[in-house]
């Protein structure tokens, strides 16, 4: 049982539903589940080894709260992460599987052409864009290390980069080159692409935070 309060709890982390600095309170969480605190206290243990959740003084366990070192730190890892992944994407996938990404690359298009769109909206379709290729890259470890970046509140600091629309329409420019360098099958120019996206992603988010933190 407390494999899967950790497995749910997780994920609506990993979703936004829980923000960082969120206080999880293990008699709430125990009524939700219908379980004792047991299963609740060692399922926020599982968390703990992955950095998801933390004990604060007088506050109790917290999703994880990152300082703004902490997530330029977090992006850089992930730019890593993600050029190698379009690399060997560009390298291992079909054409077939170039022209299911060419479709979520279109649709994100649209998506940062209108105005109206919520950034939590765009990053819903981000994320999946990013998982397709990360799930057809090939490579198990590249994969397993992107999605334990993905659940560190990332989505949290993706909204925020996200906030404007002139980034998404920056970011819109960029992608679609990277898809024009998948089509050519230049793994190195699709891989720097794909470092430049997240790297741009990192400035915004950097800023955001920044102007968050401002006093009035």
């Amino acid at each position: 049982m407390a494999s899967f309060i950790a497995g749910e709890l997780m994920g609506a982390i990993e979703q936004g539903h829980y923000k960082p600095g969120t206080r999880l309170v293990e008699a709430e969480i125990a009524q939700r589940f219908g379980v004792s605190r047991a299963p609740v206290r060692e399922a926020l243990r599982m968390l703990m080894k992955d950095d998801l959740v933390m004990r604060r003084p007088r506050r109790g366990t917290v999703v994880t709260e990152l300082s703004a070192a902490e997530v330029s730190e977090m992006y850089e890892v992930r730019s890593a992460l993600y050029a190698a992944v379009v690399r060997l994407f560009v390298r291992r996938a079909s054409d077939g599987e170039v022209a299911g990404y060419a479709v979520w690359r279109q649709h994100i298009n649209d998506l940062a052409a209108d105005a109206t769109v919520t950034p939590a909206r765009f990053v819903d379709a981000t994320q999946a864009a990013s998982i397709y290729v990360v799930e057809r890259c090939g490579n198990a470890r590249l994969q397993a290390g992107f999605r334990k970046m993905t659940r560190q509140s990332y989505r949290y600091y993706a909204e925020m980069a996200h906030g404007t629309v002139a980034h998404r329409r920056e970011l819109a420019c960029l992608a679609t080159a990277m898809l024009e360098a998948m089509q050519a099958r230049d793994a190195e120019a699709a891989s720097m692409l794909a470092w430049r996206i997240s790297e741009s992603n990192h400035a915004a988010a950097l800023v955001a935070i920044a102007a968050q933190e401002k006093p009035g």
